[in-house]
């Protein structure tokens, strides 16, 4: 697997980061473990408000990449934005609410729900 390309395209809308996955699975850790850094790369670079992480092409999705996420969480709050997350089809939801990590993040079935008040 080539490990050189982006895992995520990031667009702005107002004072929100949008990241879109562009892997249908978070499954393998060279995989995950890039995405992570992009992630990671994002917050650090930003200022906005909010980072909205749409998963509307993820189709399959590892407990290494909720553990990311999990991290993320921490970094943004850190620095005083906001998390959301969209798309998530509803197996991965499963896992969520499974693991109770539906209680830890905001979760909106469409992105332009994210866009609110914003």
């Amino acid at each position: 697997m080539d490990d050189s390309r982006f895992r995520i395209i990031v667009r702005y809308v107002k004072n929100i980061a949008i990241a879109s996955c562009l892997d249908s699975k978070l499954n393998d850790e060279l995989s995950i473990q890039s995405w992570g850094n992009e992630l990671y790369s994002l917050v650090d670079s930003q200022n906005c408000s909010k980072l909205v992480i749409n998963f509307s092409n993820v189709n399959l999705m590892s407990s290494s990449a909720l553990r990311v996420l999990i991290s993320l969480n921490k970094k943004t709050e850190a620095k005083g934005m906001n998390l959301e997350l969209c798309g998530i089809n509803k197996n991965i939801m499963e896992a969520f609410r499974i693991t109770r990590l539906d209680e830890l993040f905001t979760i909106k079935q469409h992105e332009n729900e994210t866009l609110g008040k914003y």
